[in-house]
């Protein structure tokens, strides 16, 4: 089994789809939830990364404060900006995608990062205080193929 059902990209679709991490709080990841899971949004600031982000494109979501991958979002539309409708209480988040949940896990079974250090360059290149977890200093931001295949070639949701 895989991490969320993530398979290793065949070539076919690996050339055209790309992922992005997409960071969430237990909180707004239940606030994404709970508004129906249809629209994923991003700060004001994102906007140019956000417009390399297109339809078919796979949104990998990570929870932090626990440092676990809890889901897979596929990308239906390009950013837009809605700044009136509200679905987080904490923030706007105005750039958006509307996006359909691939695949999902609880916070308790979501795929701890740690249990990946063996397996992702990050982990071997970050330097000593800086640690690994300015990767996830974005809210967006572009994965490699071979993050990726570490992901789905190792992971299964983890219990506690």
């Amino acid at each position: 089994m895989t991490l969320l059902g993530l398979t290793k990209p065949s070539k076919d679709t690996s050339m055209n789809r790309k992922y992005w991490l997409d960071l969430f709080t237990g909180k707004t990841w239940e606030e994404f939830l709970k508004s129906g899971g249809t629209v994923s949004g991003f700060r004001e600031r994102r906007k140019n990364t956000a417009k390399k982000i297109h339809p078919g494109d796979y949104l990998i979501c990570y929870l932090t404060g626990l440092s676990r991958f809890i889901g897979i979002l596929e990308v239906l539309s390009d950013c837009y900006i809605d700044s009136e409708s509200r679905i987080w209480e904490d923030d706007v988040f105005p750039i958006r995608f509307k996006v359909k949940v691939v695949d999902k896990l609880t916070a308790k079974t979501a795929v701890p990062i740690h249990t990946l250090k063996d397996r992702l360059s990050f982990f071997k290149e970050s330097k000593p205080g800086k640690g690994w977890s300015g990767l996830f200093g974005y809210r967006v931001s572009f994965m490699k193929p071979g993050f990726i295949d570490a992901i789905a070639e190792s992971c299964e949701p983890y219990e506690a």
